[in-house]
């Protein structure tokens, strides 16, 4: 009875083992495919551009439907033939891969038509778009760096909340590119004013920053609202903290600017009015929302968690955490280069 116990754990560890190894494997499988992917696709780009340039040229100003025979029929076959010599790449996957850039330039094309403010916008929402990308990336560069170091704040956070905030979009507020009021404009050159009158006015530089607007429905840094329950005549005071920004903005932004090598070119500005239109992502947490939006949104307030519970206690400690552990790790690492001098003196020494 014993040898079959031990047999069916050696059968089911073994198991869990092989598929822990399939998974990773999988995994690696899948990020591999994309690469090549990506790979696919460059190449097909080049090969339409150069090679098959006369063969067939893709027209973004027509529609789809107007030369997809043509495509198939013309530019397919020869583009199958080349990729194939190096990639095994299918007829659907190609097709798909054309249509994907037809329509990006197709669109490209559409907005050139309606005239130079259309540019103008999608240049701005271009712009807006990249920050909101190099945003993302740094904040979850300084996140990765805080739990690696152990921080007691992060580490007190969901980790599947924390990868659902740094990914969507949705949790993050849009920075865009503006002109600054006039009153900002740096002065070139004074008025010139005689007698109380001003003969000249004075000529101004026009400047613009990004202007930062915020999310209503996001959980305020120092939101605190209360609930009575009254019960047996005993009354029970619940005090629930939203952490939404305080997590994005004291916690990881901090260790942003830490790990920033180079700083912004425009001047940030936080927007007078806020981003009304917005909705919170689907599946966001509660502790992400405000007690308005938690209203709106039919969410319950009840029972909800908290993660930065002494934050108001520890806050200024907090900022100076990050370049100390730093510094310490600097010094740390200076002793460690001190150590084998250390040890080679005292040998000689010795003799």
């Amino acid at each position: 009875m014993m040898d079959r116990d031990s047999d069916q754990e050696s059968v089911s560890s073994s198991s869990s083992s092989s598929s822990s190894a399939s998974a990773s494997s999988s995994s690696s499988s899948s990020s591999s495919s994309a690469a090549s992917y990506k790979t696919i696709k460059a190449k097909v780009y080049i090969w339409v551009d150069s090679e098959l340039r006369d063969t067939y040229k893709i027209d973004e100003e027509r529609t789809w439907v107007e030369q997809k025979e043509n495509i198939v029929t013309k530019l397919l076959p020869p583009l199958y033939k080349l990729m194939n010599k190096k990639y095994n790449i299918t007829n659907g996957k190609l097709l798909k891969i054309l249509y994907g850039r037809w329509r990006s330039r197709h669109r490209v094309n559409n907005i050139k038509n309606q005239g130079e403010e259309r540019i103008k916008q999608d240049k701005r929402r271009a712009k807006k778009n990249s920050r909101m990308q190099d945003k993302k990336k740094r904040r979850t560069k300084a996140t990765n760096y805080l739990i690696e170091g152990k921080d007691k704040y992060i580490v007190r956070y969901p980790e599947g909340d924390l990868v659902k905030i740094l990914k969507d979009s949705g949790y993050h507020s849009e920075e865009w590119e503006e002109t600054d009021p006039e009153e900002d404009w740096t002065v070139i050159r004074p008025a010139v004013v005689e007698d109380g009158e001003v003969i000249e006015e004075a000529v101004k530089e026009k400047s613009t920053s990004v202007y930062i607007y915020d999310k209503w429905w996001r959980s305020s840094a120092v939101c605190i609202f209360i609930i009575l329950l009254v019960y047996l005549s005993k009354t029970l005071i619940v005090i629930y903290l939203f952490k939404l920004l305080r997590l994005l903005h004291d916690r990881i932004d901090l260790t942003v600017e830490l790990l920033r090598k180079k700083p912004p070119t425009l001047n940030p500005k936080k927007a007078d009015n806020i981003s009304a239109s917005s909705v919170p992502p689907m599946g966001a947490p509660n502790w992400c929302l405000n007690q308005e939006s938690l209203k709106q949104f039919n969410r319950s307030s009840v029972d909800i968690p908290i993660y930065d519970y002494d934050t108001d206690d520890n806050h200024d400690k907090d900022k100076e955490e990050i370049p100390n552990r730093t510094n310490s790790n600097s010094r740390k690492k200076r002793k460690t280069k001190k150590n084998p001098k250390q040890k080679r003196t005292k040998k000689h020494k010795s003799k």
